[in-house]
């Protein structure tokens, strides 16, 4: 499955890429994924999904599910003043439900999926104040960042 979306929450909508590759059995898919993702602040998730289709041939939805650690990838280059501290990998998870737009005779299909996920970021950064008599006292700050969000995502299936 590999997919293509936006998401949108409380901190504005960005783009996402997923790709996942695993096995099908019966109306079972499971599989392990790995994308891009750029809401708030730049990520892969690596992650392990699993889908069931539903068996009605007239409505061919599926529900989906995700689970696995938010990698954050933060490019160093954009912060000449402020270092941008340490993030750490954190959770990640999502669901949703998709419907396949599938061919005859084929397990191919074009994918379209609803969801909600939550991407989990923690940032620590650490500097020093100033002052007049070194040696001068380290100030530490942690940021943890819960983001939720819904997705719409188009993918193909093969």
């Amino acid at each position: 499955m590999n997919y293509a979306g936006i998401t949108e929450g409380e901190s504005g909508t960005a783009f996402q890429v997923q790709t996942i590759n695993g096995l099908q059995y019966k109306t079972w898919f499971a599989g392990v994924g790995t994308g891009l993702d750029y809401y708030f602040q730049r990520s892969v998730p690596l992650f392990f999904s699993a889908s069931k289709f539903l068996s009605s041939p007239k409505v061919p939805l599926y529900l989906t599910g995700d689970i696995g650690i938010n990698f954050p990838w933060v490019r160093d280059d954009l912060f000449y003043i402020r270092d941008p501290g340490t993030y750490s990998p954190s959770l990640y998870w999502a669901g949703g439900l998709g419907y396949k737009f599938g061919f005859r005779r084929s397990t191919n299909g074009v994918l379209l999926n609803f969801g909600y996920s939550f991407k989990h970021l923690v940032n620590e950064t650490e500097y020093t104040n100033p002052c007049l008599i070194p040696p001068c006292p380290v100030s530490k700050e942690r940021y943890d960042f819960r983001l939720r969000r819904l997705s719409v995502k188009v993918g193909w299936m093969f």
